[in-house]
């Protein structure tokens, strides 16, 4: 079964809107990208799902950022939906941690916020952040320690753990069932 994809939200009236806002005819703006004036056309009326690299090719031509393309159809809508498949993850070396990143990829506060996760005995070890960094850890579910440098404390439902995270540091669920949190690094402010 296949399924038809639609372009990415308002891109067409995106790119009408910096064309005219720059004085730019479909012409000129076809011949600066090296796209045909009736495939522009359909782009701006989103009657196609342009490639990738024709997307790069009118942010260039329009001295757009090819992320501020992404960013304004993001702020056009009141909800942005996020399947979970699409969100990022990574793994622990021993297989039974997994971190979810929460935040939108360009946050502009110096924080991350994460989905973490570990089965019975996982155990998630991280190198050193940078100088002044701290993280805080809130158990939702099970039972969770942390070491950080020579320092050690659990945290069971309902707790919250903070802790300087610019030394080694390591969540590791210390419980007999699966456990979840939610993990924020605050990152000092330069």
């Amino acid at each position: 079964m296949s399924r038809s994809l639609m372009p990415p939200p308002h891109l067409g009236e995106m790119v009408r809107k910096a064309r005219k806002e720059q004085g730019l005819t479909l012409e000129m703006l076809a011949e600066r990208c090296g796209v045909s004036k009736s495939m522009l056309s359909q782009i701006e009326r989103g009657a196609v799902n342009p490639t990738f690299t024709l997307v790069w090719n009118l942010a260039q031509s329009l001295g757009l950022d090819l992320s501020t393309l992404g960013e304004q159809a993001a702020s056009d809508h009141m909800i942005t939906h996020i399947p979970a498949y699409s969100t990022p993850s990574k793994g622990s070396e021993d297989g039974k941690c997994i971190v979810k990143l929460l935040n939108p990829p360009r946050t502009p506060m110096p924080i991350e916020w994460y989905d973490f996760s570990a089965a019975p005995g996982g155990a998630l070890h991280s190198q050193p952040h940078a100088a002044g960094t701290f993280e805080h850890l809130t158990c939702l579910v099970g039972t969770l320690e942390i070491e950080a440098g020579d320092k050690r404390a659990k945290a069971e439902e309902g707790d919250t753990l903070r802790y300087r995270a610019d030394q080694p540091h390591t969540i590791r669920n210390i419980g007999n069932v699966d456990a979840k949190a939610i993990l924020v690094v605050a990152q000092p402010q330069h």
